[in-house]
């Protein structure tokens, strides 16, 4: 069972971060893209990363999405981080074999002049995907998810 769990289940690692204070969002989006993803991509394709992804949130957006939030009558609450980074991979070994790399510690020994170390958020869950590229995906012809049941999905990896 453990070995179709690795097969079907594929994990999402999020980690939200902040810019810090005397960087500029411009100065930011630019460092991240044009400094750190290519390297941090390579690296993580290395050691078995399936996904990886960087989610930027500007003010203009958070603002956009305040007003929509507003105009539902407040029923979220808008998170405040600057960029988030989705690694997507099968087990725990593949994310602790990437966090012991030493090319990848290195690369995030550089984070410090523009990514803030407090108030970084972490999360860890499973996907399921239910429509890719617009067509709808694992769904049975009874409309019913072809995923394993709760109990071996929601197994701590």
């Amino acid at each position: 069972m453990a070995e179709t769990l690795q097969k079907k289940r594929l994990l999402r690692m999020t980690v939200a971060h902040y810019r810090q204070p005397n960087v500029s969002e411009e100065e930011f989006y630019q460092w991240v893209t044009e400094q750190h993803a290519a390297r941090a991509a390579k690296l993580h394709a290395k050691n078995g990363i399936e996904g990886f992804c960087i989610y930027f949130t500007p003010q203009s957006f958070r603002d956009f999405t305040s007003e929509l939030n507003n105009a539902r009558g407040n029923p979220w609450r808008v998170r405040d981080f600057d960029a988030q980074v989705e690694f997507f991979f099968r087990d725990m070994e593949t994310f602790y074999k990437g966090a012991a790399d030493a090319d990848f510690q290195a690369l995030q020994a550089e984070e410090g002049p523009f990514v803030s170390g407090e108030r970084a958020e972490i999360s860890l869950g499973w996907v399921e995907t239910y429509v890719r590229e617009g067509q709808v995906v694992n769904l049975d012809e009874a409309g019913k998810p072809t995923f394993l049941p709760f109990k071996d999905m929601s197994q701590a990896p």
